[in-house]
This record gives C-alpha cells, sequence and structure tokens, in this order.
C-alpha cells in the first residue's frame, strides 16, 4: 500500500534506454548521438522515480553497452515490472520533421500512454504533438507486462536536437513522464 509521498510504493518500472554499444541509434545534424540521449533521459527518469515515487526502478543498461531487444523484454518479465518505458529519439530523411510521439502495444496500455503523452505536451516544448500510437516495435509486441516506447523529439530536425541536449530539457521530460505514470496508477 502506498505512503503518503510515496504513489508507487511496490511498483516495479524498468526503463530501457534504447540503443547502446555498437547499436548508436541515429546520429543528429549536430553530432548527437541517439544512445548517448536515451540513456541521459533514462537516468534522469530513473532519479525523479526514486526521489519521488517509492518505486522500484531497473534499467536496462547503465552505461554504452550492447543490450539485445529480447534480454531487455526478459528482464521487464523477470522483474514482474508493472511498466517498461523505452526511450528513443525518433529520426526522418528529411530535417522539418519534428515532434514527441508515445507508442503502446494494444487497447490495454492506451490509457497509460495517454496519461505519460499528455503530461508531456503539458510542458510545452514548442514540438508538434505526434499523438499517441499503437507501435510494432519488438520491446512492445514480445512484452508481457505493459510497455511504452516514447519518441522525445526528433534528432534529426535541428530544434528538436538542441532541445534535447540540454539539461533542463531532460529535468522537465522527466518530470512529466513520472507525472503521467502516477496520474494512472492513482486512477486504477
Amino acid at each position: 500500500m502506498a505512503v503518503p509521498g510515496q504513489p508507487l510504493e511496490g511498483k516495479t518500472i524498468v526503463i530501457d534506454p534504447g540503443h547502446g554499444g555498437k547499436h548508436p541509434g541515429s546520429i543528429g545534424q549536430l553530432g548527437t548521438m541517439e544512445r548517448d540521449m536515451t540513456l541521459q533521459m533514462a537516468k534522469e527518469i530513473e532519479q525523479e522515480l526514486l526521489e519521488r515515487t517509492g518505486a522500484t526502478v531497473l534499467l536496462t543498461r547503465k552505461q554504452d553497452e550492447t543490450v539485445d531487444l529480447q534480454q531487455r523484454v526478459d528482464m521487464a518479465a523477470e522483474a514482474s515490472a508493472d511498466l517498461f518505458l523505452s526511450i528513443h529519439f525518433d529520426a526522418f530523411t528529411t530535417r522539418d520533421v519534428e515532434g514527441m510521439t508515445t507508442y503502446h502495444k494494444d487497447s490495454h496500455d492506451q490509457p497509460i500512454a495517454q496519461a505519460v503523452h499528455n503530461r508531456l505536451m503539458e510542458k510545452n516544448f514548442d514540438t508538434r504533438d505526434r499523438g499517441v500510437r499503437v507501435g510494432d516495435y519488438y520491446v512492445l509486441r514480445e512484452n508481457t507486462v505493459p510497455a511504452l516506447l516514447l519518441e522525445l523529439g526528433y534528432i534529426s530536425n535541428e530544434k528538436d536536437e538542441t532541445r534535447m541536449r540540454s539539461l533542463q530539457f531532460h529535468k522537465e521530460a522527466s518530470q512529466a513522464i513520472v507525472e503521467g505514470v502516477i496520474d494512472y496508477f492513482h486512477k486504477r
């Protein structure tokens, strides 16, 4: 049972910094590597969760290392996680596409996806709201626990890339994500 100030006591959340090691992910115009940004953001979310919620928090990787997709999914299953959050920064072939998208695997995960996405959009990051969508990504499709994949901007867009390099953005986005998770679990 949650105690005051510990709204997620007893919950386990797995945070998955996308890519890593031999899989750098996308690389921005300014040279930003997705694998580095996802790890930085995941650590910020971890810290926010630990400080505010009482949840047990696990990271699929804590440094720049290669972790295969099945290992990431297995970690969530073995921990009987209440939520799996995969952190990414999107890319496109043209530089004009921008925005944030929250993906989930099916209708069961839509409410938590919407709660997290709503909080992100409330922050007014001056980016396009690309919505909440069903995604056919391995870490969503193969997960046995509720799972979200967050695309927190387009690394291929200079405005989004500049924002994602900001420590202030990492702090504010982390707060928004944690607030969305708390919102969801409090409604259940």
